[in-house]
């Protein structure tokens, strides 16, 4: 009992920390230049709104490649969406179980590595927060309070729980790491990015430089403003 009040108040921690980084994104953390309206916010939040869809959609797109049959139906405020597959193997049923969250770290990464992408869109940052909180809490979830993944008997849901079904808990393990992994990594690699960075992560407070010595040779001075 004492374990599952504290997993419990864990949970609710970690539920209050998101929301904190919604707000903080949203609000761009007095970012330089920026003021916060209500458009800006409507597109943060449609940011949110197209990155759950495409996670969602993934299901559906693996699901149709492999021609299986899925199930969807009205969830609750862990999964608004659920859905049962009906795979004829559990290769077909694991790609189907971990295409949302494999499609929100691609998405990611195409976000990160174009240039051409505005990384202070509001829009951006929505769709960004959802696809690097979504996979920390999916992580947290499977690992620890089981309420969006849960088991029983026969009966499962959640993507994490589902790969768990057709693979086994280790590999269902090591998925759920390498997600976390790849979220976090993103996550410094976005905040980089925004306008609201410190300019030690925007690699604006260190120089390298190089003066002459009068007995010949040079010197490296490397500076760091704090």
């Amino acid at each position: 009992m004492q374990t599952l009040k504290i997993l419990r108040i864990a949970k609710y921690i970690i539920t209050a920390t998101v929301l904190l980084v919604f707000v903080l994104q949203s609000t761009y953390v007095n970012a330089k230049d920026e003021t916060v309206s209500w458009g800006s916010l409507l597109k943060f939040y449609m940011g949110i709104t197209a990155g759950f869809l495409i996670h969602e959609g993934s299901h559906a797109v693996v699901a149709g490649l492999t021609n299986t049959d899925m199930d969807w139906r009205w969830g609750d405020i862990n999964q608004p969406f659920q859905f049962t597959e009906h795979a004829s193997s559990d290769t077909e049923g694991a790609a189907i179980n971990s295409a949302g969250l494999i499609s929100q770290s691609i998405g990611s990464e195409i976000i990160l590595r174009t240039e051409k992408i505005d990384k202070n869109n509001n829009f951006v940052r929505g769709m960004m927060t959802w696809n690097i909180v979504n996979p920390i809490l999916y992580t947290m979830d499977y690992w620890f309070f089981h309420k969006t993944n849960s088991k029983d008997d026969n009966t499962y849901q959640g993507d994490l729980q589902g790969i768990e079904r057709y693979t086994n808990e280790t590999t269902a393990d090591g998925f759920a790491l390498a997600m976390l992994a790849i979220a976090t990594s993103q996550e410094y690699r976005f905040i980089k990015t925004q306008s609201w960075a410190p300019n030690w992560m925007q690699n604006q407070s260190h120089t390298v430089s190089f003066a002459p010595l009068p007995s010949g040779g040079m010197v490296m001075m490397y500076k760091v403003v704090f």
